[in-house]
């Protein structure tokens, strides 16, 4: 929230009795109300945690990143930090500390054979809307001389069991196998 000017404040006590003076702070209100939130938005646009559409937009721009109009400012947020934490050449044991710094520990599996010349990463239902962001992110660290494959780790049998059939048929097979059942 922007901070609030109090124009009057800054006069002495016989000047703030003056109507000119007064109708002034009422004309100059709205203006400083408004380049303290200006003011304030520069600020917060210096980190992507807290920047506004527009810090995030300016982002964006300078790394070419396309962004679809119906990405939410989080997934926007998540895009940008994935791109600036790349880095080449990668190893094995700083790839899974990105991993789990972006998405969480144990919200993907990761499985690398050097000697086949693959890596497979799994993400967990919970981080689908990451998906794409973190796709582009390995396709651009890995080499390119390994097979690399991101797939989402959709619901097993083990996660279904514990409900009944009733309670399943209230759903699609695209919902039971795609959604986080709680």
């Amino acid at each position: 929230m922007a901070r609030e000017v109090a124009y009057l404040d800054y006069f002495p006590e016989i000047l703030k009795e003056i109507k000119e003076i007064q109708k002034c702070a009422q004309v100059e209100k709205p203006i400083l109300d408004a380049l303290w939130l200006k003011i304030e938005n520069i600020m917060k646009d210096r980190f992507i945690l807290t920047a506004t559409e527009d810090g995030l937009s300016r982002r964006e721009k300078a790394l070419k990143i396309n962004v679809p109009g119906t990405d939410s400012i989080e997934t926007r947020r998540f895009r940008l930090l994935t791109r600036y934490q790349e880095q080449a050449p990668y190893t094995n044991k700083v790839l899974k500390q990105l991993l789990d710094s972006l998405l969480g520990e144990g919200k993907y599996t990761y499985e690398r054979n050097v000697a086949d010349k693959w890596i497979k990463v799994r993400l967990e239902l919970s981080v689908k809307g990451q998906f794409e962001a973190v796709e582009l992110m390995l396709e651009r660290i890995t080499p390119q001389t390994m097979i690399l494959e991101v797939t989402l780790r959709y619901n097993q049998h083990s996660t279904l069991v514990r409900y009944t059939h009733a309670q399943l048929a209230a759903f699609t097979h695209k919902q039971l196998r795609e959604d986080v059942m709680t």
